[in-house]
């Protein structure tokens, strides 16, 4: 097998012409095929990288809400419980009122009738010292039998135990 110096010119001759024509042609089409689809695979990343952006500035927006969200919510449940305890301070306030209102009218309602009571044991103690002394008068009894009907009298008043009479 030789090589033979015509063929091999042939072929570098026939291989410039196919360079020359394609470049002529076909290697601008190429090229800026290529340089197409380079400029819009480079968009697609920019464009991706910019929506990556976008998601990361709105979730940071969505914790931010979040965030905020949870210190009203905290807010509003120390408000409840404030007012809750502020709502019990006046319920117990009002029942303690309450309370001494009771108790002033129970004590009113006791000197009221500790009073009647009083002014019932007056009156029966002049009743009977009226029957004592009617009697003191019917009988025409000495001076003994009146101290000893008086005596008698202050011993029944003694057993009874009546406020002022002992």
């Amino acid at each position: 097998m030789g090589l033979e110096l015509g063929q091999i010119i042939t072929h570098i001759i026939g291989f410039v012409i196919a360079v020359i024509v394609l470049k002529k042609f076909a290697w601008k089409p190429i090229l800026s095929m290529l340089e197409e689809r380079r400029n819009k695979i480079k968009s697609e990343f920019d464009g991706i990288e910019e929506e990556r952006k976008k998601t990361e500035d709105l979730y940071s927006d969505y914790q931010t809400k979040l965030k905020e969200i949870d210190a009203l919510a905290r807010t509003k449940i120390q408000e409840a419980a404030r007012e809750g305890q502020t709502l019990a301070n006046e319920i117990k306030e009002n029942a303690r009122a309450e309370a001494k209102q009771i108790v002033t009218r129970t004590r009113e309602e006791i000197e009221r009738d500790l009073d009647k009571a009083k002014v019932q044991l007056r009156d029966d103690v002049v009743n009977m010292t009226l029957q004592l002394a009617a009697r003191i008068i019917q009988e025409k009894l000495d001076q003994q039998k009146d101290k000893k009907l008086v005596a008698q009298l202050v011993d029944e008043m003694k057993k009874g135990e009546v406020e002022g009479f002992k």
